[in-house]
């Protein structure tokens, strides 16, 4: 069954604001905070310790390594992977970073791990 002109018009005034609204979301999706952090960044629980974590970052022409300024949007992101995920609730310390090896195992395809340690009220 066809629909009247006057019916497909509705529709359209109906469709089109709700159209423009997931586009318009969609679009300012990629430029959040929470997007870039999820793009260049993963927190993990490795299987063979329970006293660290895992904090995983990837390097571009944005955030390259040996940049303060990066280095400190990185921290950022650490910060939110933990408020994100409610743990480390009293502070973190930072133990150790290093670059990925070449051959390692690393499907991620992250640059620098740091392994990061929950801190407990004394």
């Amino acid at each position: 069954m066809r629909l009247t002109g006057a019916c497909e018009l509705a529709d359209i005034r109906i469709l089109l604001p709700a159209l423009t609204a997931l586009i318009v979301g969609c679009a300012g999706l990629h430029e959040s905070p929470d997007y870039i952090r999820h793009r260049y960044s993963h927190l993990s629980e490795p299987y063979d310790r329970n006293d660290v974590l895992y904090f995983d970052a990837m390097f571009d022409s944005n955030y390259p390594d040996k940049v303060p300024a990066a280095e400190e949007k990185r921290m950022e992101w650490l910060s939110g992977w933990l408020e994100q995920l409610h743990m480390c609730p009293e502070g973190y310390e930072v133990l150790s970073r290093r670059l990925f090896d070449a051959f390692e195992y690393n499907p991620g395809r992250y640059d620098v791990r740091y392994e990061v340690r929950c801190t407990t009220g004394t």
